[in-house]
């Protein structure tokens, strides 16, 4: 008979940290949790700073740094909750990140927050960045805004990126409306060899007027 692996306890938050839980902190010195080694007290300084004043600026300074998943993910939820316009452009700076976890939770955080959003689409669509503007793209494919359909055509109208393009008219495939058949002709006038948008333009207008009969 085998011998049995001995299966080690999963490790907890120690004792000490416990005991320091349950006395009174200062903003301060959670603050300052925020940047500890240890990821346990790191979430625990989110959970006890949420709701707190500038409790959201200090979340957004601490995400860029952040490597931990479980602690980004903590760090999201809390600004979910008390999220405003003027953190968007801190925000809207994560999109740039390599990290994958934080750009999508950007992403999440601007659709949620439509309004929010919409104060900042025009820059976004300005973005030197084609990756950024793709990611615009995806965030008003998710939201449900009035302005959705127009901002879509103005990317296939306007935008020299053909990747962005194509992932513009993804979208208007899904949201087009009889509007969208007066920019069609233009756009495919863009990209004439591109096959692909060439498919999507086609695809649309059969999804629109079949909607429409």
């Amino acid at each position: 008979m085998g011998l049995k692996k001995k299966v080690e306890p999963v490790a907890n938050i120690s004792e000490d940290f416990e005991e320091k839980r349950e006395t009174p902190r200062t903003t301060e010195q959670l603050v300052s949790e925020l940047n500890s080694n240890d990821g346990d007290v790191r979430r625990w300084a989110i959970r006890d700073l949420s709701g707190q004043k500038a409790a959201c600026d200090e979340f957004l300074r601490r995400l860029p740094f952040e490597d931990d998943p479980t602690v980004i993910e903590a760090l999201f939820s809390a600004l979910e909750q008390d999220m405003s316009g003027r953190h968007a452009s801190q925000v809207l700076s994560l999109l740039k990140s390599e990290n994958v976890q934080l750009r999508n939770g950007a992403i999440e955080l601007m659709q949620q927050n439509p309004d929010v959003f919409a104060a900042n689409v025009t820059l976004l669509m300005q973005d030197k960045d084609p990756d950024t503007r793709i990611f615009c793209v995806d965030i008003i494919g998710a939201v449900a805004h009035i302005e959705a359909v127009n901002w879509l055509h103005q990317f296939a109208l306007n935008d020299d990126n053909e990747n962005v393009v194509g992932t513009a008219l993804d979208k208007l495939a899904e949201i087009a409306d009889v509007s969208t058949l007066d920019i069609l002709q233009t756009v495919e006038s863009r990209f004439p060899s591109h096959s692909y948008i060439q498919f999507v333009i086609s695809l649309i207008r059969s999804q629109v007027r079949g909607a429409d009969e």
